[in-house]
């Protein structure tokens, strides 16, 4: 009799590792509903900000938002801004949160050492 309970308790635990790692990398709707709301606040923002010349410090001109996305780690949301060809060049990534608005432009905390040093996407 304590046999078959012992099997059963065994398959039930197996099954559950199994599904716990199988699981680990497969979206749950969660985490869809998550991503998606991110998606939205994105979009929902590009209006706002596209188009919009971003500067730092002492005036200094970064460059003008060309979109916002989601971060790689779905977390945050970023300002993918055309650097300024005297700083770099290319885009460059900045946390909407960084961001904040002055009137009617969009500064953030920097020097130029600071941005030219920002990786590019």
């Amino acid at each position: 009799m304590r046999k078959p309970v012992r099997r059963s308790a065994c398959v039930a635990a197996a099954m559950t590792l199994a599904g716990a790692a199988a699981g680990q990398g497969a979206p749950t709707p969660l985490l869809n509903r998550a991503d998606s709301m991110m998606q939205m606040s994105a979009a929902s923002l590009m209006p706002t900000l596209g188009g919009r010349w971003l500067y730092a410090d002492g005036g200094l001109v970064v460059g003008r938002v060309h979109e916002v996305r989601v971060s790689p780690d779905g977390n945050t949301l970023v300002a993918v801004v055309v650097r300024r060809r005297w700083l770099g060049g290319g885009l460059i990534g900045v946390p909407v949160p960084r961001l904040r608005q002055v009137g009617n432009d969009l500064s953030m905390a920097g020097t130029r050492q600071s941005i030219r040093a920002m990786p590019p996407l």
